[in-house]
Parts: structure tokens; sequence; C-alpha cells
């Protein structure tokens, strides 16, 4: 079973990681890519007060130390129960909703493992909801993580 663990570094994306790896070794065959997605833009204000070539290079090289940190902490959490399961990680730069369904896709991955905010409604219309998309758009069966405590009752449907 091919599982793509999408992971951003928060509490909600350690969690999905923790979860998943309490469920691996029920999973005989599992085949693990853990993948972290970043976007940086530079606003139009900025722009002109920057250095275009040395700003971006600043911040791609600080964005990918960050990605490699993510990376490595989500293999270590899944490595504390599953010492011999292939792990693959991948970090992408764009749309973290649109990148890891292309990536689920291109990898023909059997499961994606988010984790979830828990905003409601009206949070995930203002915010956006990376699980959301992915649920709504991925080739494959989706779990949602979600830490015990961090619903928003006040804004639920």
């Amino acid at each position: 079973m091919k599982i793509l663990i999408a992971t951003d570094g928060s509490e909600h994306g350690i969690e999905a990681t923790m979860q998943i790896s309490e469920m691996l070794p029920n999973i005989k065959t599992a085949v693990i890519k853990i993948l972290t997605v970043v976007d940086y833009t530079v606003d139009a204000a900025s722009e002109p007060f920057i250095s275009s070539d040395e700003f971006l290079e600043r911040v791609e090289g600080v964005m990918r130390q960050r990605s490699d940190e993510i990376l490595s902490a989500a293999e270590r959490l899944i490595r504390e129960k599953n010492k011999d399961v292939v792990i693959d990680r991948s970090t992408l730069v764009g749309s973290a909703k649109k990148m890891i369904v292309k990536e689920a896709n291109e990898w023909n991955a059997d499961l994606i493992v988010v984790g979830s905010h828990g905003y409601g409604v009206f949070a995930r219309t203002l915010l956006g909801s990376v699980s959301d998309a992915v649920v709504h758009h991925a080739p494959c069966s989706v779990l949602v993580s979600r830490k015990k405590g961090s619903f928003q009752e006040e804004e639920a449907v």
C-alpha cells in the first residue's frame, strides 16, 4: 500500500503522522512518501525594495532548510514504531492543495494522510482548507486526522 503523508510541520501535521505511524504495523506492505509543500511569493509592494535574485535565493534556502527539518521530524516519528518501512521524502513548491493531489496522482498513492486544523465553515471559507480540497480532488482515499480538542464548535455546521 502506497501512503502519501502530507505535512506542514504544524501540530496538526505531526498528529496526522503520529496517527498513521500507529496504524502502520497493521499494514504489511506499506511504502511511505512524506511530502511537504512550500509556496513562497513576493508581494508587489516589497519587490522594488529587494534584489529579486538575492531575495529569492535566501527565501529558497530557508524554505529548503525548514522543509528538511519537517521531513526529518516526520520520518523520525514513523521510524520510532516502524523501523523497516520504506520511506521516501519530497518537497514540492506551489499550492499545497494542488501539489498534494498532483503528487498522489503521479505516485499512484493508495491513501493520502493529512491533518486538519478543525476550522468551522467561516474559517474554512476565509482561510481555505487544504484537507477539504484534498478530500474533494484526490484520486484515492484520504485520511484526515484531527487533534483532539481542535474542533471549533462555535463555527460548526
